[in-house]
């Protein structure tokens, strides 16, 4: 390369680099951080120092998504209740949602809001039209209910349902139902059938 095409390179670059200064045509900037974030309340009497106001709960694992998720909630409903008088609580399918076999998909976005004083949160909703955004990988829903999560994806899920159904209940040294009538039966007699001490 001559030095004279090396001068028109370099010059080509420096008339280019304001134009490459410039942010793409699409830029946004990002949103601002929600009001009062970062800031710790003083605490009321009987609390800790430091603590920090409880805000609403978070409807699931999706919550931790980047600020630039712009996804708005669908809200179905707002109440002054607590968010456990929803609907009846079911332990077999907060078990399986803790274990990850029945959960909200990550992404759903219908909610029930709970503004009370007591019970605050986010609820994502799965209604029997919106079956798609169900994970179910033991078949444990019904036809008609609707269910609500809380902290879908964490080990600290818990479910309740709308419905005629009764809640399931657990059978003693199982977190779920068995899949084969006779599976525990078995599991029954074969400990029946260990040697004693």
């Amino acid at each position: 390369m001559t030095r004279s095409a090396c001068l028109l390179c370099s010059a080509a670059l420096l008339l280019a680099a304001p134009a490459l200064a410039d942010p793409p045509i699409d830029y946004r900037d990002p949103p601002p951080d929600p009001p009062r974030s970062g800031h710790i309340d003083q605490p009321e009497k009987g609390h800790l120092p430091g603590s920090v106001p409880d805000p609403l709960t978070p409807p699931g694992a999706f919550q931790r998504l980047p600020a630039i998720d712009d996804t708005q909630w669908v809200v179905l409903s707002v109440s002054d209740q607590p968010y456990w008088t929803v609907g009846k609580p079911d332990p077999v399918l907060t078990n399986a949602c803790r274990l990850g076999d029945f959960a909200s998909v990550p992404g759903n976005r219908i909610v029930v809001r709970f503004n009370g004083d007591q019970g605050r949160g986010l609820l994502q909703v799965v209604p029997p039209t919106h079956r798609h955004l169900l994970i179910d990988r033991r078949k444990l829903s019904r036809p008609g209910e609707i269910y609500y999560f809380l902290n879908t994806g964490l080990a600290t899920c818990d479910v309740w349902f709308a419905g005629r159904g009764k809640p399931r209940t657990l059978l003693a040294g199982t977190s779920l139902p068995a899949t084969d009538k006779t599976a525990l039966a078995r599991r029954k007699a074969e400990i029946k059938n260990w040697p004693k001490n």
